[in-house]
């Protein structure tokens, strides 16, 4: 079709289809048109299976993960009201000095207490002195609205607490002293 349509006369006159192209120009012009949409169509439809359904399909699982995520988060934020005292100034101290990670033993029983409610991480180390880790969603939140904060580091009366409790976390440990 396309050949017949778009090929010089002289080329036609020599193959003997110039006659042919006259008598059916418009039938040529409508197969063509037909033909290139049909080929759009499939063009198209290739596209749509297999770049954008993988795109939609990523983005979908992307979308799900994140609401996985928030949905963990929030009931992690549940349990910090919970908290028994010890739980608590794991949690005042690491905001009170900034710090996200604390190393104590492998069986201090406060860290894992909070691994066990996912408010902390567990690193990898000796099991005489393992780092627990307060996970970057959760370090954020708490530091955002402030949870379970004391005081200002002016504050003198929750500096010896907090450095109590992180002693207690040392009492036992060799290399403490």
């Amino acid at each position: 079709m396309a050949f017949v349509l778009f090929v010089p006369e002289s080329a036609l006159e020599q193959l003997g289809l110039k006659h042919i192209k006259y008598e059916s120009k418009g039938y040529f012009w409508l197969a063509l048109v037909f033909a290139g949409t049909l080929s759009l169509g499939t063009l198209l439809s290739y596209f749509d299976k297999k770049i954008f359904d993988h795109w939609f399909e990523r983005r979908r699982a992307e979308k799900i993960k994140d609401l996985e995520r928030k949905r963990k988060l929030n009931s992690v934020i549940e349990r910090l009201s919970f908290l028994d005292d010890r739980e608590k100034h794991w949690v005042q101290y690491c905001l009170y000095y900034n710090v996200q990670t604390l190393s104590t033993k492998a069986d201090d029983v406060t860290a894992q207490s909070l691994l066990n409610k996912n408010i902390l991480w567990q690193g990898s180390g000796s099991v005489l002195n393992l780092p627990f880790h307060i996970p970057d969603d959760l370090w954020q939140y708490l530091q955002e609205n402030k949870f379970l904060y004391m005081g200002s580091e002016d504050d003198q009366t929750i500096k010896p607490i907090l450095d109590r409790f992180r002693d207690s976390l040392r009492r036992d440990h060799w290399m403490a002293r």
